[in-house]
């Protein structure tokens, strides 16, 4: 058994652009190469409490399970979930959980199928629950290891989405509506190693409507790590997410910076 604890210990700022886009997006690939034939736990955390003229707090916190076995599959388990309050008013509360399994039919070049089933929900999008479940195929386009690597994913999925009751423009009162759709999915990961200190960790999701591609998602996420020793890293972290054609009107898209270090125990 492997067990591994990151503690975010410190952040220096956040930037947030309001209104926002939350969408229950889960990056599964940060812990990606270092699941093994082993179990592995692997858990972020960071908060943030004031209190005086305002009173503010955050808890964030990311945890994945994984593991292989028989060399060719893998099964992820990952959770994370987001939730601030400022003046006792919840103004983010965001909640997502997924299982993934791949299963490695070309070992020597990284190739797999994968499978997902995902669960969740977002207060700042006003989406009471998004469930996914779906499939596809991965490939290895560079085969190094050392440097890092380029992989493309594709497939698609079905997703279920609800969204509540709200009024618009003071006057109108819309009814709470539950979606449904099949959404294609074309998907990018990248692992650049720099030098021994510097490595860049990209993933690039996108999902399109299967009947409408005028209706996508895209959901951009970059990590870049200047690593001090094995028990510590400084990051510098940029997130983005789009949405074409909100089923709420004015949900707009969001973008997050992030700079901080973690140090593992």
């Amino acid at each position: 058994m492997y067990l591994r604890i990151k503690i975010l210990a410190f952040t220096l700022f956040s930037l947030a652009y309001l209104p926002s886009f939350s969408q229950t997006v889960i990056n599964t690939e940060s812990n990606l190469n270092k699941i093994d034939s082993t179990f592995h736990l692997f858990i972020d955390g960071m908060g943030d409490y004031k209190k005086g003229n305002l009173d503010f707090f955050m808890i964030k916190t990311n945890l994945t399970i994984g593991s292989r076995f028989k060399e060719k599959n893998l099964i992820r388990f990952t959770f994370s979930n987001n939730y601030q309050k400022f003046n006792g008013n919840a103004f983010k509360n965001t909640l997502s959980g997924q299982l993934r399994y791949n299963y490695f039919y070309n070992l020597e070049k990284h190739h797999s199928i994968f499978l997902f089933t995902q669960l969740g929900k977002s207060q700042r999008s006003m989406l009471d629950r998004r469930y996914l479940i779906g499939g596809g195929i991965r490939h290895r386009i560079t085969p190094s290891e050392n440097s890092g690597y380029f992989d493309l994913a594709y497939g698609a999925f079905y997703e279920n989405e609800k969204y509540p009751e709200y009024t618009l423009n003071q006057i109108n009162e819309i009814p709470s509506e539950t979606y449904n759709n099949l959404r294609l999915t074309l998907n990018i990961f990248t692992r650049l190693k720099l030098n021994k200190h510097w490595n860049l960790v990209s993933v690039m999701y996108s999902q399109w409507k299967s009947n409408r591609i005028k209706n996508y998602r895209m959901f951009f996420d970059s990590t870049l790590n200047y690593i001090i020793s094995k028990k510590a890293t400084i990051f510098l972290k940029f997130n983005s997410r789009i949405q074409s054609e909100p089923y709420i009107p004015f949900i707009a898209n969001e973008t997050d910076t992030l700079i901080g270090f973690r140090i593992s125990i």
